[in-house]
């Protein structure tokens, strides 16, 4: 596997953690609840610079209530966002990604075994 595609297949599957979450959550509603879309209620990944403080920009930007605070192996937050919000983010020092939150689908990797 090239070296950089190890970096981009980890990201991609820690932020489909979230998404998998959420789908068990909503599945625990009950029989005819529809889950509300990503794209209906302004759902939003928002990624930080090595080091920046989730609970800071997220004070500086009028984010009030997240639904994952990520502290880990990737800085940043993952909230429901009105467009002044994602102006702010956007306008950030210390932000550096606002991306729709979605569906992630995960190919199989072909290993080289030799």
């Amino acid at each position: 596997m090239r070296p950089i595609l190890r970096p981009a297949l980890a990201a991609a599957l820690l932020l489909a953690a979230p998404v998998a979450l959420a789908s068990a959550a909503y599945a625990d509603q009950g029989a005819g609840y529809d889950a509300p879309r990503s794209e209906d209620r302004g759902a939003y990944v928002v990624t930080l610079a090595p080091g920046a403080d989730p609970a800071r920009v997220m004070g500086e930007t009028g984010v009030t209530k997240p639904r994952f605070v990520y502290r880990s192996a990737v800085r940043g937050f993952a909230a429901d966002l009105n467009p002044t919000q994602v102006a702010a983010l956007k306008a950030h020092p210390d932000v550096t990604g606002v991306e729709r939150d979605g569906g992630v689908v995960v190919a199989p990797v072909a290993t080289d075994r030799r």
